[in-house]
């Protein structure tokens, strides 16, 4: 039985991906997440074979999330969900050695092809995906068109939890850090990103996809 945990913030979506693995006799859901913080706990919890994960979520994004769970799990095999084919996604889900890449305007049936894939050791990417990891390798774009990945994991979060709408002290009680230490991650990620108010990083993060309008 291959054991399996969703993470998405919307529970219709996760209900869905749930019944549609279950639907597999030997497919079993043992978790469920609706942000990045949850999923940690889950595969701390419940040590599965997979997890099936969004990019855009709450508190703590799918990159970062697959970020930490590289250094924490790393037999844990991690299929992402995205809306999003673009290069600093694709690049990211790369340079973090995800397993998978599925889009969900594909077909339902798609995920449990992928989690099969990966389960037997290869990896599986959406075509639209695949396509643009084959134009990268054979253009490849300057790093500096990618601002994003100039980020540390800490600015990512920062920068998730400021666009989530928390404020300095908000973040620094979620982070467990003091506010002065937020406020230089808000300087220092500003400044890579090349914006100069907070108003900016909440249009940079909806643009990006970092976090749902």
């Amino acid at each position: 039985m291959i054991e399996i945990v969703v993470a998405d913030d919307h529970g219709i979506v996760r209900e869905g991906l749930r019944r549609l693995i279950e639907s597999e006799p030997d497919l079993k859901v043992v978790g469920e997440a609706s942000d990045g913080r949850e999923v940690l706990a889950q595969v701390e919890q419940t040590r599965p074979d997979i997890v099936v994960l969004d990019i855009t979520m709450p508190r703590l994004g799918g990159l970062e999330t697959l970020e930490r769970l590289r250094g924490l799990h790393p037999r844990t095999k991690v299929v992402l969900l995205s809306v999003h084919s673009d290069p600093p996604f694709v690049q990211s889900a790369i340079a973090l050695a995800a397993d998978g890449y599925v889009l969900k305007n594909g077909r339902a049936a798609e995920i449990v092809t992928a989690i099969r894939e990966v389960m037997k050791g290869g990896s599986y990417f959406s075509p639209a995906v695949a396509r643009e990891i084959v134009d990268q390798l054979r253009a490849p774009r300057p790093a500096s068109e990618d601002p994003f990945s100039l980020l540390s994991q800490r600015e990512r979060e920062v920068l998730h939890l400021i666009a989530d709408g928390l404020s300095a002290k908000e973040v620094a009680v979620e982070l467990s850090i003091s506010t002065k230490t937020v406020e230089a991650h808000r300087t220092s990620l500003m400044r890579k990103l090349g914006v100069r108010k907070a108003t900016e990083l909440v249009r940079y993060a909806l643009r990006h996809g970092l976090i749902e309008p």
